[in-house]
């Protein structure tokens, strides 16, 4: 149970006291809270002008540890593995866990740039960091991962996230596994691609993230270094880990969706606190 037992004022009372409720008691400004996550990150964490997108679930679960001006927002994603086209489990486990364990420590190494900052009425601010967390097991993951190990002459072998829950992932198809599994990861985050192609319109499409209490971010895709595919066709795309292959720039919108799921959080045990992605 965590409760508060305030000292008595030595000064002026603050006009919002601490607030909420955790097992019928007051919660303070140090108390941890979690949460399991199920959001569909299209029109929740982003908006673009391009087309229609299909649907990007993010599912994992985060825990909020919080002390009097700082703390942690650990989040952890599991994962649960199948296999086809002659991959086992005997000699493709241990490659496909080091992609995924390389790709959320990439993930953190990111964010190690930026806080998830909590302005609670009557307490300090406190500055968070993010913390990224995996496991694999054998049934039931947030993201369920098709081992592919059809050989690298096969054209086509592009690995893919369907619906944020579901990966085909290409042992021999990608050149770089850390990398793609980096990106790949990033859209069972509920992340978008960062580019686009078409055929009809020279205006480049703009993805705006919502930035819960952060202004939204709006971004314009770039043009393309790709040729065009067809004559008259356009193609954007915009620098990031989320637009570009073998690239790692990351922004801070990229950290928002963990601060609107800290906020929700939050909100379910009683506390409306400003919540933003900010610097240390």
């Amino acid at each position: 149970m965590c409760g508060c037992t305030p000292e008595p004022p030595t000064g002026p009372v603050p006009a919002n006291p601490p607030g909420g409720s955790a097992a019928g008691t007051g919660l303070c400004c140090a108390c941890p809270a979690n949460g399991t996550v199920s959001t569909n990150g299209v029109g929740t964490y982003f908006t673009t002008t391009y087309g229609s997108t299909a649907p990007l679930v993010n599912k994992c679960h985060i825990a909020i540890q919080r002390t009097e001006t700082g703390g942690s927002v650990t989040i952890k994603k599991t994962f649960s593995l199948t296999y086809s086209m002659t991959a086992t489990e005997a000699v493709h486990k241990p490659i496909i866990t080091a992609a995924i364990s390389s790709a959320l420590s990439a993930w953190q190494s990111a964010a190690a740039t930026y806080r998830i900052i909590i302005a609670q009425p009557g307490c300090s601010e406190q500055k968070l960091n993010i913390l990224y967390t995996s496991a694999v097991i054998a049934t039931g993951g947030d993201v369920v991962v098709d081992v592919d190990n059809r050989p690298a002459e096969v054209p086509g072998l592009r690995s893919v996230v369907d619906g944020g829950t579901a990966m085909h992932f290409y042992i021999n198809g990608d050149g770089d596994t850390t990398w793609t599994m980096t990106h790949e990861t990033g859209h069972t985050f509920g992340l978008e691609d960062e580019y686009a192609y078409s055929h009809a319109s020279t205006t480049a499409p703009t993805f705006t993230y919502k930035g819960a209490d952060n202004p939204d971010k709006t971004v314009t895709l770039s043009p393309s270094t790709i040729p065009p595919e067809t004559a008259g066709a356009h193609s954007f795309e915009n620098a990031t880990i989320m637009g570009v292959a073998g690239n790692n720039t990351y922004h801070d919108y990229h950290f928002y969706w963990i601060a609107i799921e800290v906020k929700k959080i939050l909100l379910a045990a009683g506390v409306n606190a400003v919540v933003k992605v900010g610097l240390p």
